[in-house]
């Protein structure tokens, strides 16, 4: 148990034990009412990472839905909020911290006010620090792994054939741009040789750079051919980075201890 100083007024919290999932449900009573979740996670964008730590405030969690808890409302307010944050342990404190992208809202999906939203994330930052704090956080980790493998196993499933065939179609695409554009190109010179050996007005309108002319198509096809290279590379890029995260996920490489130091 310990208090904690908002803008909003004292909050006291009480942590129970964790669960069989490894979350952690901590009461609030005086300024705020309700319940907040912290949960070990994997990183967000390194999914076979485990290296986080998310608070939510209630029951609210991006992959399952934990046990219904009452949403925090603060003193005698009616509005329940909902929204979650994410400590990355091994990023400094400064740059660590990500709220979900529709911030804090309440039930009737409004932002909340100004000092409700910074009394709510204050609260989450603290409990996220009290979780980070806890002697067993490896064990936590290997229970939250456990827990959320099979899931992520399976969104990864579903999205790497996807990005291989992005890949394969901006690569099919980059080679039709480039052999379209040396056909071209090819043609350009072939009337060029023979308009300097016969000029005539027909020839001069075929090599004048005129939009979709021969010289006209000659210049953007090699670049159309650049810019589906750089989307293959990009593709390409995802889908070495699913495949290394199910491998990851699969066969577990050694863990970073976090830096848990810098959560407070």
């Amino acid at each position: 148990m310990f208090d904690l100083s908002t803008a909003s007024g004292t909050v006291r919290i009480t942590a129970a034990g964790p669960d069989e999932t490894g979350a952690i449900v901590y009461t609030c009573t005086g300024a705020v009412r309700g319940t907040l979740h912290a949960a070990a996670t994997h990183h967000p964008n390194q999914w076979d990472d485990f290296s986080a730590v998310r608070v939510s405030l209630g029951s609210a969690n991006d992959m399952e839905e934990f046990p219904a808890e009452p949403l925090p409302r603060l003193g005698r307010g009616t509005r329940a909020y909902h929204g979650s944050i994410v400590r990355l342990l091994n990023e400094p404190a400064e740059y660590g911290w990500r709220l979900t992208p529709c911030g804090i809202r309440d039930a009737d999906d409004r932002d909340a006010p100004p000092q409700t939203a910074h009394t709510l994330e204050t609260l989450m930052r603290a409990v996220a620090a009290d979780y980070a704090a806890r002697p067993d956080l490896p064990r936590l980790f290997a229970v939250a792994r456990k827990r959320e493998t099979p899931t992520l196993l399976r969104w990864l499933a579903a999205m790497t054939p996807s990005a291989e065939a992005d890949m394969r179609r901006s690569e099919q695409q980059a080679a039709r741009y480039r052999a379209q554009g040396r056909a071209v190109l090819a043609a350009w010179w072939h009337a060029a040789g023979v308009f300097a050996a016969q000029p005539s007005p027909v020839l001069a309108l075929v090599l004048a750079p005129a939009r979709e002319g021969l010289a006209h198509r000659a210049g953007y096809l090699p670049h159309w051919a650049e810019i589906h290279d750089e989307s293959a590379t990009f593709y390409r890029r995802r889908l070495h980075h699913y495949r290394a995260e199910a491998e990851g996920l699969r066969r577990p490489r050694r863990s970073r201890t976090p830096v848990t130091a810098a959560a407070h």
